[in-house]
């Protein structure tokens, strides 16, 4: 109780207050061991060496918080989709963490400019995501879980996320498809045609490799090919026992 008034006053006299572009208000505390920060900052092209021989940079802090920042992405999500199964979450979890996704979040609140190194890396621009991570890492031994947990629901998601964009990321069953097939090296093959009647109807075929795998049928081109994917989706996934993420 005692720390949470003094981190309010500190946070009341410091509101007006800047850290790495973001404003004191905008993250919700006040940063104590800016250290972890400039660390979380520091590429291993420009490492440092202790006196004892350990090699200092953000890559640590980027393995801790990859792990604080999944667990905090997976909490919120199953809350806002209390209907949802596991393997809806896990996608729209991946969309969320993925190295683009964190790479722009990154880029948007101006950490890209705060990195240090002694090599170009305009060029790798994964790091920024990886980056991201570290500073996660770096806040979460700062602040703790609650604050972490707390920068990322009340300014992260809704500045940069679109829960309605997220959930159509997943039920685009065509688009998850095909990029699946490309990661996977695989060839999909979608042919639609229009079957003409009293009421015109489409049917989609889907081919993985030449081999016949799933139809669908419906009212538009869009509609039969978006039912098809889902159908071969389900299928493979059922062949794999779920363990296939599509």
């Amino acid at each position: 109780m005692i720390r949470q008034i003094i981190q309010s006053i500190k946070l009341y006299l410091n509101r007006n207050g800047k850290f790495y572009g973001l404003s004191i208000s905008q993250i919700g505390f006040v940063p104590n061991n800016k250290s972890l920060y400039r660390l979380a900052l520091l590429h291993k092209s420009a490492s440092r060496v202790t006196a004892n021989g350990v090699v200092l940079n953000y890559e640590r802090l980027e393995f801790l918080g990859d792990a604080v920042l999944g667990a905090i992405v997976a909490e919120l999500l199953y809350k806002f989709f209390p209907n949802k199964d596991e393997g809806f979450l896990t996608r729209v979890r991946s969309k969320v963490v993925s190295r683009e996704s964190l790479n722009d979040l990154a880029i948007h609140i101006g950490l890209d400019k705060a990195v240090v190194a002694k090599s170009d890396i305009s060029r790798n621009k994964h790091i920024y995501g990886d980056v991201f991570e570290a500073f996660i890492g770096a806040m979460f031994l700062d602040q703790g879980f609650i604050n972490t947990k707390r920068f990322i629901e009340k300014f992260i998601f809704p500045n940069f996320f679109n829960i309605k964009d997220l959930v159509s990321v997943d039920t685009n069953y065509k688009s998850r498809l095909i990029e699946w097939g490309q990661k996977t090296k695989v060839d999909i093959r979608l042919v639609t045609e229009e079957r003409r009647g009293r009421r015109n109807r489409f049917c989609c075929l889907i081919t993985i490799n030449g081999e016949e795998k799933g139809k669908g049928e419906g009212t538009s081109k869009k509609e039969a090919e978006q039912n098809a994917a889902r159908s071969v989706i389900d299928i493979l996934q059922r062949e794999a026992d779920g363990n296939v993420e599509i």
